[in-house]
């Protein structure tokens, strides 16, 4: 494989070359443009750049032609955005047009090792069959989790979930104090969390945000709403289950 470093623009650019060619059988600049949304002078300094690196061969009013090189660069490229559109799609159940477009970010800035880690986990998670409680409880658990489904459901207060109870932030009070403060937390709309408790001293609740614990005021908890991803029995029968 070639190893020529290139930006995550360049590649980006690849990829749209190749699929084009792929759809209509020619790349033209024009067709670049629409696809990346960028003016055709934009477009044309980077394809001096990537023909300059010996990935396409391009000359003004003609058609866009990948290289060898250039053809095994781009397939990786959109190997590497399909796994990922993938696993965002089928594993964390995204819709499409979103999962698409977070591929297209990430496919730059994960490595070889760590994508072939996530395919890995994915080929597990999809084909096992001791991975099939997991493909259930994901395929009813994440859904829950999109921003959209919790308009109108029922909230409760951060201050009243119960120990082990998991849930979604919807809201957060504006005129709560430190509401910043918060934020920089994880403490936002659209966060899961997960009530761990009562801290040893004090009116303190033990919040697990992401992957990280944190301690907050019951007050303060009471202007945090969020709509439960469990209920209480869920909850003791996954830890009834770890504890086996």
């Amino acid at each position: 494989m070639d190893n020529t470093v290139i930006s995550s623009t360049l590649e980006d650019y690849l990829e749209a070359i190749a699929a084009l060619v792929e759809i209509n059988g020619h790349a033209h600049t024009k067709d670049i443009a629409e696809r990346l949304n960028v003016s055709m002078s934009t477009v044309s300094s980077a394809l001096q750049t990537l023909s300059a690196r010996s990935l396409i061969t391009y000359q003004p009013h003609m058609p866009v032609l990948l290289t060898a090189r250039g053809a095994e660069r781009a397939a990786v490229i959109r190997n590497r955005h399909a796994a990922l559109r993938d696993f965002f799609q089928n594993i964390l159940k995204v819709p499409y047009q979103e999962a698409d477009a977070a591929a297209c970010r990430v496919e730059h800035v994960l490595n070889d090792e760590m994508m072939s880690k996530l395919v890995l986990l994915a080929e597990a998670i999809s084909t096992r069959d001791d991975c099939r409680q997991l493909r259930a409880y994901l395929s009813r658990v994440m859904p829950e989790l999109r921003t959209e489904n919790i308009t109108g459901a029922p909230l409760l207060a951060l201050s009243e979930l119960q120990k082990g109870q998991r849930g979604i932030v919807v809201k957060v009070d504006e005129n709560l104090r430190g509401i910043k403060k918060f934020a920089d937390l994880g403490l936002v709309r659209g966060s899961l969390l997960k009530m761990e408790g009562h801290a040893p001293f004090g009116d303190l609740l033990r919040i697990k945000v992401m992957s990280s614990s944190l301690s907050l005021r019951r007050q303060d908890a009471a202007h945090i709403w969020v709509r439960l991803t469990d209920n209480p029995a869920d909850s003791k029968n996954a830890s009834t289950q770890g504890n086996r």
